[in-house]
């Protein structure tokens, strides 16, 4: 906080007072920048000895894994690899499927443009852009794709807002700002182990994953306490059957993580994703070890309040201002939840058996909706579910539906003024048939709040000019029929007059209270004038 002084003229020309102007700055909402990052793939699989020949591929997927994601001043630093996952059939009769995969590394620096950043990680989302995969042997795989990674950093702004002004018979129309500020946001890598029922001879694991399900997250001065689960779901074909199965395990989790400028009361929230998971047989317990990397996301938010001078003006002399428009976040809706979502679709051919269903799935973005003139939008991710389905022959064909999901609500506002803090997983997934109709069902756990930045006007800057021509010869009451609904405050500015002097005049006090804002019903006022 600062102070500064305005002279205010005299009829004369020559100095008689000074304003006391004080000053402080805001770090008010920003916006977002966003940027499309291609993550392009060029890479040839080899099929290790001990898995059989390719016969067909079935299926490639690819899904970016990232290890570090760090905003710092005004450069974006993301790296890590995309995961190239390929499901193929080999000439061995029966519905076998079998998995290989690849990992590609990337690493992207993006310089960001001219303004102030919040430092930590920024939002990320994204989808394949194409996926090309042929066998060009029987052991060897060409694979030829992109991924199109999507980011979106938070911007502050420096708004200097006056916060009090004494002197020169300035009266001065305050009003408080209430918003949320991010003063901390990290991710960490974390691991965790546990044991699984030892494959069978013959079962094949096609795939490791599992989402995080958040229990609790609490704060203490400089350090966020998370409490959760950890649900695993290993899915495999049995040595006797070509369903495709899944067996689930729950790992309790407890972290403790340093957030410096913590406080209790400030709000915290987490979430957490998969990243990497292997199984490695035991030597003689029956038990196979899991072991599990993944990463939590963690965000404190604190809430400063602040009074600002909204409007001013002199008794004395002409007054000049200039406002400004700040805007600062508040929470709209807390995301934490699970969305049901159900596909329907016809098979391309009716007779196929349904094996087994994966799902991708992108994090939910702000959209706005459409035929909306009211000026409203919701969030909407999208997903893929990736179907496996085997025709009389034995030959298996991967059938892909695209779907969106949102979580239940819609806002109004701008999706540029909507900041999204929200982490999403697959955490249920089952696929049906009937007749030749497709079912899929699945459950899409959110974490997070949706917060919305919120527009108020302060004066920025004021100054004093010459008194007023009347002096002490003008009138020394007025009478004013006011309306219902007007601001004693604005009323009093009209006439220079002092506000206080018009409450007590007209007796406006209710209970001791002297209305701030609006008249009462009271049809004709006197004014006196400021002596």
């Amino acid at each position: 906080m600062h102070q500064t002084a305005n002279q205010a003229i005299n009829g004369k020309g020559q100095s008689n007072m000074e304003l006391k102007v004080f000053k402080d700055t805001i770090a008010a909402y920003g916006g977002r920048w966003e940027t499309r990052l291609e993550l392009p793939v060029e890479t040839e699989i080899l099929i290790p000895d001990y898995l059989p020949a390719v016969f067909k591929i079935v299926k490639c997927l690819m899904e970016p894994v990232v290890l570090q994601n760090r905003v710092t001043a005004s450069r974006w630093q993301v790296e890590g690899y995309l995961r190239c996952t390929v499901y193929y059939q080999s000439e061995e009769p029966g519905c076998r499927l079998y998995r290989t995969e690849q990992k590609f590394a990337f690493e992207k620096s993006v310089e960001l443009p001219e303004g102030l950043y919040a430092e930590g990680p920024a939002q990320l989302w994204g989808e394949p852009e194409y996926c090309n995969c042929r066998a060009v042997s029987e052991h060897r795989i060409d694979l030829r794709g992109a991924y199109i990674l999507c980011g979106a950093v938070l911007l502050s702004k420096e708004c200097e807002l006056l916060t009090s002004l004494a002197d020169c018979g300035i009266e001065q129309r305050t009003r408080e700002l209430d918003g949320l500020q991010r003063i901390a946001a990290e991710e960490k890598t974390l691991t965790a182990e546990t044991t699984l029922q030892i494959p069978d001879v013959g079962e094949a694991v096609l795939d490791i994953g599992g989402n995080f399900s958040l229990g609790s997250a609490t704060l203490q001065t400089g350090q966020a306490s998370v409490q959760g689960t950890l649900q695993m779901q290993v899915c495999y074909q049995a040595a006797d059957s070509e369903e495709l199965e899944v067996r689930q395990k729950e790992i309790p989790v407890q972290q403790t993580v340093e957030l410096p400028g913590a406080a209790e009361e400030d709000t915290c929230i987490a979430w957490g994703k998969v990243m990497a998971c292997t199984l490695t047989a035991a030597d003689v317990s029956g038990e196979a070890v899991l072991n599990i990397t993944w990463k939590l996301h963690l965000e404190v938010w604190h809430r400063a309040a602040r009074t600002v001078v909204a409007d001013a003006y002199s008794t004395v002399c002409q007054t000049q201002t200039i406002q400004t428009v700040c805007k600062l976040l508040n929470q709209t809706a807390d995301l934490g939840g699970r969305t049901s979502v159900v596909l329907e679709d016809e098979l391309p051919d009716p007779e196929v058996t349904v094996k087994g269903c994966f799902v991708s799935l992108g994090n939910a973005i702000p959209v706005a909706e459409e035929n909306d003139k009211e000026g409203k939008f919701s969030l909407q991710g999208k997903g893929t579910a990736h179907v496996f389905c085997a025709d009389a022959r034995g030959e298996l064909t991967c059938y892909d539906k695209s779907f969106t999901w949102q979580p239940e609500g819609s806002w109004n506002g701008t999706t540029a003024d909507a900041c999204v803090c929200m982490g999403a997983s697959a955490a249920r997934v089952s696929s049906s048939k009937n007749g030749g109709r497709l079912r899929v069902e699945l459950e899409v756990e959110t974490q997070g709040m949706l917060l919305q930045a919120m527009a108020c006007e302060a004066l920025c800057e004021v100054e004093l000019g010459e008194e007023y021509a009347e002096g002490k010869d003008g009138p020394a009451l007025y009478i004013y029929y006011a309306q219902t609904g007007e601001r004693v405050f604005d009323i009093a500015k009209r006439y220079h007059a002092r506000a206080k002097d018009l409450v007590a005049a007209n007796r406006l006090e209710t209970d001791g209270q002297v209305p701030q804002d609006l008249t009462t019903g009271t049809a004709c006022l006197l004014i006196p004038a400021a002596l």
